[in-house]
């Protein structure tokens, strides 16, 4: 079978499947967090552990798929991931213990980061710096769709038949994304590195990665910007459902409100970032998520000082336009982070999504302690988000 041109729209859509993967697993099963709390008797921030344990077996694992892509190859690896997510997705859906399921989402988080870190390794593998930017923001595009219809269908999904459907659900796409990489997807590593998997030249390369100063503003960016919409997806159910009482279906449309700002930033990256350049589409990024968290901590604050929680469109909108801010700053930021570092686009693409999701899992653990039957912790997290960002752009990037 012919394989996919780079081009192609086809390509599009298959790269981003492939790092759907990752929010696919998160937002999925979203409306089912309150319900496993009751099921498996245990409190919120247990249950909250199973999102956490994910980005943390997401962190650790990148560090390995990223230098074992630049030995063997992109295809290989990716096969191997998505794999280990289908078994480990069956497994979660047969959990008979929270226990149980915290340990397998770590398992499932180890082969969906395969798709995270190796998209975005093939998209460098690719293109150059501005064309990698505006492919990166077409994928997502292409991204975003999942998490405006995941939790919608994992709303239906958890009312119509259980929560354990929507691992059974994931577990399906895992077998069809497998099909398609294997049938389709040309290996795009012209550049093997029988180097790359030896522990000392591993640590080499990260460590020039790490001395990089614009490596380090852009991967700054990326986890701190990616922190708050994490905030935001491991506290929303428990605040829009739990604090504003809002059935489990409509707030899968809530989070699919959300998502039309990622989308749309997304696609005035697309758009126009190789007119613009990289660098002025992430100055509107990091000012749209650092305006949308101060906004929304404004507003909860001043429904507090009135003495009630507000209406839950407090929340929504401003994470709107926090999100719209994602949209445009992490295909930028990955561009950027990437384009100086061909000979090792995979280990610096696995040290990125390391970062990126060590900061997450420690806000979705933070956020799970600190959520006190209000909103003001969840608005509080997103909008110190915000302002981390900003300044990983403005006192590093701008000045390196």
């Amino acid at each position: 079978m012919a394989k996919l041109n780079k081009d192609s729209l086809a390509m599009v859509v298959l790269l981003g499947c492939i790092t759907a993967l990752g929010p696919l697993s998160t937002d999925m099963y979203l409306a089912s967090l309150p319900s496993l709390a009751r099921l498996y008797q245990t409190d919120t921030a247990t249950v909250q552990l199973t999102l956490s344990a994910f980005l943390a077996g997401f962190a650790v694992t990148q560090l390995i798929h990223g230098p074992l892509s630049d030995r063997f190859g992109r295809k290989p690896v990716l096969l191997a991931g998505v794999a280990i997510f289908i078994f480990a997705s069956i497994a979660c859906a047969l959990s008979p213990s929270i226990e149980a399921l915290i340990a397998w989402r770590f398992v499932q988080a180890c082969g969906a980061c395969a798709g995270v870190v190796l998209g975005r390794a093939v998209v460098r593998d690719l293109f150059d710096r501005e064309r990698a930017a505006r492919m990166m923001s077409m994928i997502a595009m292409a991204l975003g769709l999942t998490p405006a219809v995941a939790p919608v269908l994992g709303g239906f999904l958890h009312s119509y038949i259980g929560w354990q459907a929507n691992f059974v659900a994931m577990a399906l796409i895992g077998v069809s994304l497998w099909l398609a990489i294997a049938l389709l997807l040309a290996e795009s590593n012209t550049r093997l590195d029988p180097t790359a998997t030896q522990p000392l030249p591993m640590l080499r390369n990260f460590g020039t990665l790490l001395r990089h100063q614009r490596f380090r503003g852009y991967v700054g960016c990326i986890a701190f910007c990616y922190g708050g919409l994490f905030a935001f997806i491991s506290g929303s159910s428990f605040v829009l459902i739990g604090v504003y009482g809002v059935p489990e279906i409509t707030y899968g449309f809530c989070f699919g409100m959300v998502v039309i700002g990622y989308i749309t930033g997304a696609l005035i990256g697309a758009r126009l970032t190789v007119r613009l350049g990289v660098d002025r589409m992430l100055q509107l990024g990091v000012g749209l998520c650092t305006g949308g968290g101060l906004l929304m901590l404004a507003l909860i604050l001043y429904f507090n000082i009135q003495g009630g929680q507000g209406h839950w469109l407090a929340v929504v909108l401003p994470m709107l336009l926090y999100t719209a801010g994602v949209g445009l700053t992490m295909p930028q930021a990955q561009a950027g982070g990437l384009q100086p570092f061909p000979q090792m686009a995979g280990s610096a693409a696995s040290l990125m999504g390391f970062m990126q999701m060590t900061v997450a899992a420690c806000v979705g653990i933070f956020v799970g302690h600190a959520l006190d039957g209000t909103a003001l912790p969840l608005a509080a997290t997103i909008a110190a988000m915000g302002v981390l960002n900003a300044s990983s752009y403005w006192l590093i990037v701008r000045r390196s």
